[in-house]
């Protein structure tokens, strides 16, 4: 036999027998801590009861809520400025007109000249877009009186935008850059209106077109500024004379 070892006796087999049967707490099998609990033993989200009767909004919600909010908030604020002008109210004030908290305006736009340019921003969208598909469908020409009995019934949005480009002459007003630059693009936007129908034959083709775009959006911006003096005004004949004028034979 092999030096070292011995023959087995019965008691070394009753130790060993005795060693299966009761392991010591260092053998006993620990299973890893990162392992992850079997899939049964958790429950869906979905089933995991509330913990109040209605659940709070999530991120989402809460930033749709506080865009309606925000767009309301403009949307009163505009009537506001169309009724008493612009500088001469504090942010308090149009708080008050609008009817919400000082708080809750500045939280939303922090300045009054913020909301100013929100304001002027949402106006000049809504009307675009309205503008366009007109165009598109009736042509300028006979889309342009339709815009001016369409005015007849804003009067005090028409105000709002003769006040904001009277208040906005003064190169130190908050909005100055801003209504210079929508005259602008009024223009440009206008001059490509009359090239295209120029080039598909219903206007003169004799025309100027940079003449004819700032006579009309001369008499068009003249005749809204009357039309606020003296309701009798008919705005929408007015440009429908000129637009006469200006058709192919």
């Amino acid at each position: 036999m092999p030096s070292g070892h011995r023959g087995t006796t019965a008691e070394d087999e009753r130790r060993r027998v005795g060693r299966r049967r009761t392991p010591s707490a260092d053998t006993v099998s620990v299973p890893p801590t990162s392992a992850a609990p079997p899939t049964s033993a958790v429950p869906p989200a979905s089933t995991v009861a509330p913990t109040s009767a209605v659940a709070p909004p999530d991120g989402r919600t809460r930033y749709a809520n506080g865009q309606r909010r925000r767009a309301e908030i403009v949307d009163a604020a505009m009537e506001v400025f169309a009724e008493q002008g612009f500088n001469n109210l504090s942010l308090r004030q149009i708080a008050e007109a609008v009817g919400v908290s000082h708080t809750l305006l500045r939280h939303h736009f922090g300045t009054k000249d913020a909301l100013l340019q929100a304001v002027l921003t949402r106006r000049e969208e809504t009307e675009a877009r309205w503008r366009d598909a007109l165009f598109a469908e009736h042509g300028l020409l006979d889309a342009l009186p339709m815009i001016m009995e369409h005015n007849a019934t804003i009067p005090g949005l028409i105000q709002l935008d003769s006040l904001m480009r009277a208040e906005a002459v003064n190169p130190d007003h908050p909005a100055h850059e801003y209504v210079v630059g929508l005259a602008r693009r009024f223009r440009a936007h206008l001059r490509a209106d009359l090239a295209a129908e120029q080039a598909a034959g219903r206007l003169r083709a004799d025309l100027d077109l940079d003449l004819t775009t700032t006579r009309l959006a001369c008499l068009i911006e003249g005749v809204q500024s009357e039309w606020l003096l003296d309701r009798d005004l008919d705005m929408a004949a007015v440009i429908r004379s000129f637009a006469q004028e200006l058709r192919a034979d």
